[in-house]
């Protein structure tokens, strides 16, 4: 059995010699909120609690984010009832906080600025981690900003930051949801943050949430692929608002998934339009114009795999494999990443007819795929085995199948 959040929180404490009572000093909890947290009180599914506990027992954050158990259902019924801040601060004794899940609250620009550092934190940890592990975390974060959003006063100034700052959590969460497999939630999350972006009139939130959307409707499962004409829809209708709004790289990282949706739907009928998209994307990404929000993800080796995507719909298969080689190698601080490009490079050179090259990548790095909590990837994985059991008479081959089979 996986151990909890609640009991890894316990052992880090105790190997660092600390008391409870010593650990709630620093956190400016009691020491019955911090017994609340090591049994697993709703308090471990907030990704802003979780920050604080990592820097005080200085250890990375994705340490805490384990997976979840058989009491999951219970703990998430726990925290929708009581409200994360609530359940710690209450403990503790910290009434101005534990008014932050009360009704009628008034916040400010420092509120809102937590609430995206949360945001971040989910961004970063997926890359990580994958996101398996990171559902409840993302989901109670948009719990309490829906909350917030429901119930606070502010200023107008912070009430468009809120809703700003919300889309941005509801388009997290939705691809925690979506690189989790669980697909119907990831919709409505991006359905919620398209709405909570055009509230606050904010073109920048709603390219990235459109953007994503567009993803999950044209992601790739064994060569099947639902929803690619709306997912071209929504992703050039992103890339439209980048284009408006967007600094260097969101503007590159908008035009980058249009080519990627134009190719899943028909890429040869698509090849101008996917070539114009590539052409806008590594334009953009050279410019000036702008500024890009701290949630924008696109560093040079995402840019050069999602160009080898591309290339790889449109059967330039040598290209394809360059590009997503340099990918690899630029994204070795995140496993989750860099996980997905092996996959992506092997369904290239599968694609190429080097199917004996394609599984070696695979069988190579078969552990570190698997240690991903990634159903999405996971769904790949299980489609190129598939994709090769006619060719099982192949050493390599078989030797991936094998390897399927035992995991």
């Amino acid at each position: 059995m996986h151990l909890t959040t609640g009991e890894v929180i316990r052992r880090v404490r105790m190997s660092l010699g600390m008391t409870q009572t010593e650990l709630g000093k620093v956190l400016g909890y009691t020491q019955p909120a911090i017994s609340q947290l090591e049994h697993n009180g709703p308090a471990v599914h907030d990704v802003r609690v979780l920050r604080r506990i990592a820097k005080a027992l200085r250890i990375p954050l994705a340490i805490l984010v384990v997976e979840s158990n058989e009491e999951a259902d219970v703990d998430r019924r726990n925290f929708l009832r009581a409200g994360t801040l609530g359940a710690v601060t209450t403990a503790a004794g910290g009434a101005a906080a534990a008014s932050a899940s009360s009704a009628g609250v008034r916040i400010g620009a420092g509120d809102v600025a937590e609430i995206a550092a949360g945001t971040n934190e989910i961004h970063e940890l997926d890359l990580l981690v994958g996101g398996d592990r990171l559902c409840q975390l993302a989901a109670g974060g948009v719990r309490y900003v829906e909350r917030l959003l429901d119930t606070a006063s502010c200023t107008d100034t912070v009430g468009r930051s809120l809703h700003s700052a919300a889309a941005e959590m509801m388009t997290a969460a939705g691809w925690v949801h979506y690189d989790a497999g669980r697909l119907d939630k990831a919709r409505r999350y991006y359905a919620s943050a398209v709405q909570a972006a055009t509230a606050a009139g904010d073109g920048i939130a709603t390219a990235h949430a459109l953007g994503n959307a567009s993803c999950l409707l044209s992601e790739w499962h064994g060569g099947v692929s639902a929803g690619t004409n709306q997912a071209v829809q929504y992703a050039q209708t992103a890339s439209r608002a980048a284009m408006s709004h967007g600094g260097p790289k969101l503007r590159s990282l908008m035009a980058i998934r249009e080519a990627d949706a134009l190719g899943m739907h028909d890429p040869q009928a698509s090849k101008s339009l996917i070539t114009d998209a590539l052409s806008r994307a590594h334009r953009a990404y050279g410019s000036t114009r702008g500024i890009d929000p701290e949630w924008v993800y696109l560093p040079e080796a995402l840019l050069s795999g999602m160009t080898g995507i591309a290339h790889m719909y449109l059967g330039e298969h040598a290209a394809a494999s360059r590009g997503i080689r340099a990918a690899i190698e630029g994204s070795s601080p995140w496993p989750r990443e860099q996980a997905e490009w092996y996959v992506q490079l092997a369904r290239n050179l599968i694609r190429a007819g080097e199917i004996a090259e394609g599984c070696r990548v695979l069988t190579d790095n078969f552990a570190l795929i698997r240690q991903i909590a990634s159903t999405r990837i996971a769904h790949k994985l299980d489609a190129m085995a598939t994709e090769v059991q006619p060719h099982v008479s192949v050493p390599e081959v078989a030797e991936f199948l094998g390897m399927m089979a035992r995991n």
